[in-house]
């Protein structure tokens, strides 16, 4: 897999969120430091906080996942929304994983775990707002009750209050939803005429924070001057925030470097404890007061952002462009070239490749239509920019192969997600980036825009496979599978048009022997079998260029473009063995025979094909009125 260097695997959900765009980053850092290949395994779970649709049949890919084949597992447990891919991922884990597997977020049962003490946290922001800045009123905004970590950081918050003789509760404690919904609520809640007004509020975690301070502004409430707010978390979004947040830094970069370390460590033989606390620290911003702002450093940012924001516009109609063209293709070429050319926009990057599945009859997912996985993958698109796979031959793959091989031994930095429409899967795709940091949120775009390109190939293929087989249809005989006359002349036809002029083609006509008869006696269905198992005999050794059809009840034509009296001969002999052999058998009361007749000529003007199947039929005659003198003869 990738190539001869060891490679670590991370489980997360999307990656571009939240603290996992630097948690990554730090990550491929200490990695490529070691000498470890990266594969993120990027999942993407419910998106925009709503849409299930594409989350709920990520979990395909996760059975042709080669988890023996690890170096090391990195699992963010926390990160996933969707609870049936996060339990069969586990269990996918813990069945086939050879390898040390880190949890990062959770504690969990049979893992290493990397575990960041919440509850100090709490109490040292409590003891900041206590001892620091005096304050005696605190409230705090709680996350969802259900999850964990709100559990644990609401419990925190109680022993700090309490240890520093101060209410349980404070001025009250608001159950908020870890995001940006509650604020407006959570306002009116700390502001209610009916409680203590807080000096300060402690938030579970900068998202409701935020939410929490617009609510306040429009509610004339100054922070810090009226009221004092602090975070949790750490988020990048809280230190790009006007006023800067004063937050606990969860110290995801260390929990990363910590983690591949141990992944390294373990590897090379020590023992290791199963539980690593990694303590946190308190980020002051200007929401409590202890910093001012830099307003001159706000507006160069400010500036800079407004840049950032043209350079998106730009990127955003890059994308709509691209997706119309990506959408009008016919083929896998053609999908390729266009992500090859357009797809610039998502950062810098080494190599793209879409592995689709590829089923028993050597047919991908963009060809026939699968909703489970298969063993076998093919390259479809393999854009490489870096020349990491010069030289190498696309063909199908084992999935425990997983990727194509690369010709250098460079750590990659990898990201991997399943390409799925609805629960229709096509297959995985895999990005190199050029650098440690991560993508951003355009290349989710281009893997949902390519999706649907790959659905609307898919429904291309079907129906012109679908024409393919009504055509096929009408030119073939429905007794015998053989051609029928139309098909027989039009695939004729076509063949001698092909020929030079010096070349030499043969016609050949059978006609059974004794049709009547047989369904005189034994009935029609034993004259229909009678037909198609001398069509099975002509069939079998019809390969090789030659055309054969069904062109009357008994009748049969042949054409041989380039032939010589050799092969009419090994085509004759080979007819009588398979009648012979059939007869000798006993198989039926009756006997199989038929009469043969062949003529061999340039093809040319004066010879065309209908005239060599003339004198093949007057052939034919002859040698069937010879035999009937044989018979009359032996009578």
């Amino acid at each position: 897999m990738i190539n001869s260097r060891k490679t670590i695997a991370v489980f997360i959900t999307q990656v571009t969120t939240g603290y996992r765009r630097s948690f990554c980053r730090n990550l491929n850092i200490t990695a490529e430091r070691l000498g470890y290949n990266v594969v993120f395994f990027n999942f993407l779970g419910v998106i925009g906080g709503k849409h299930r649709d594409y989350g709920d049949y990520e979990y395909k890919l996760i059975d042709v996942i080669p988890y023996g084949e690890f170096a090391g597992i990195i699992f963010d447990e926390e990160s996933f929304t969707v609870e049936s891919t996060l339990e069969k991922l586990v269990a996918k884990i813990k069945e086939q994983a050879k390898c040390p597997v880190i949890s990062v977020s959770s504690l969990m049962e049979d893992f290493y775990n990397i575990c960041f003490d919440d509850s100090s946290g709490i109490e040292k922001i409590v003891q900041h707002l206590f001892e620091v800045h005096g304050c005696r009123r605190i409230g705090f905004m709680s996350g969802p009750l259900y999850h964990n970590h709100a559990r644990v950081r609401l419990k925190a918050f109680k022993e700090a209050m309490k240890k520093f003789g101060l209410p349980e509760e404070g001025t009250g404690i608001f159950e908020g939803d870890f995001w940006f919904n509650k604020g407006e609520e959570a306002a009116d809640f700390f502001l209610s005429a009916e409680r203590e007004r807080p000096e300060a509020i402690v938030c579970a975690n900068d998202y409701m924070m935020m939410s929490l301070l617009k609510a306040f502004k429009k509610r004339g409430v100054r922070v810090p001057e009226d009221i004092l707010l602090t975070g949790f978390d750490g988020t990048e979004e809280g230190q790009e925030f006007i006023p800067r947040l004063t937050t606990v830094n969860y110290q995801r970069d260390e929990i990363a470097e910590i983690a591949v370390k141990l992944i390294d460590r373990i590897n090379n033989g020590e023992e290791c404890p199963k539980i690593t606390t990694v303590h946190a620290q308190v980020i002051l911003g200007n929401t409590c007061g202890c910093c001012g702002i830099d307003y001159k450093k706000e507006v160069e940012r400010v500036n800079l952002s407004t840049d950032q924001n043209r350079t998106m516009n730009y990127y955003l109609c890059d994308v709509i462009a691209s997706t119309l063209k990506m959408n009008i293709v016919e083929s896998m070429k053609d999908l390729e070239q266009t992500f090859s050319d357009h797809a610039v926009n998502f950062g810098g990057y080494r190599s793209f490749c879409l592995m689709t599945y590829v089923d028993d009859d050597g047919k991908t997912s963009v060809e026939r239509g699968m909703v489970q996985p298969t063993k076998k993958v093919f390259p479809a698109m393999l854009v490489d920019r870096w020349g990491d796979f010069r030289g190498y031959e696309r063909k199908p793959i084992s999935t425990e192969e997983f990727l194509p091989t690369t010709n250098n031994d460079d750590p990659k930095m990898m990201y991997v997600t399943s390409m799925h429409c609805g629960d229709r899967c096509f297959g995985y795709s895999a990005v190199t980036m050029t650098g440690a940091g991560v993508f951003n949120e355009f290349y989710n775009v281009w893997l949902a825009t390519l999706a649907v390109a790959l659905e609307s190939l898919l429904r291309s293929n079907n129906i012109q496979e679908l024409i393919s087989d009504l055509e096929d249809t009408s030119v073939r005989d429905g007794l015998t599978g053989l051609y029928n006359r139309r098909g027989f002349e039009s695939r004729s036809a076509e063949a001698a048009r092909k020929m030079h002029r010096d070349e030499m083609a043969c016609a050949m006509v059978i006609d059974m022997d004794g049709l009547k008869k047989i369904n005189d006696r034994y009935g029609h269905a034993e004259g229909d079998f009678a037909i198609r198992k001398l069509a099975e005999f002509i069939g079998r050794g019809c390969a090789g260029g030659k055309i054969a059809g069904r062109t009357g009840g008994d009748e049969f034509y042949i054409f041989v473009p380039c032939c010589d009296e050799e092969q009419i001969d090994k085509f004759h002999r080979f007819l009588e063995a398979d009648i012979k052999r059939f007869n000798e058998s006993g198989e039926k009361p009756y006997t199989l025979d038929a009469s043969f007749g062949a003529c061999l000529h340039e093809i040319g003007p004066a010879c065309d094909v209908e005239e060599l199947i003339r004198i093949a039929d007057e052939r034919m005659y002859e040698a069937k009125q010879l035999k009937k003198q044989r018979r009359s003869a032996i009578m």
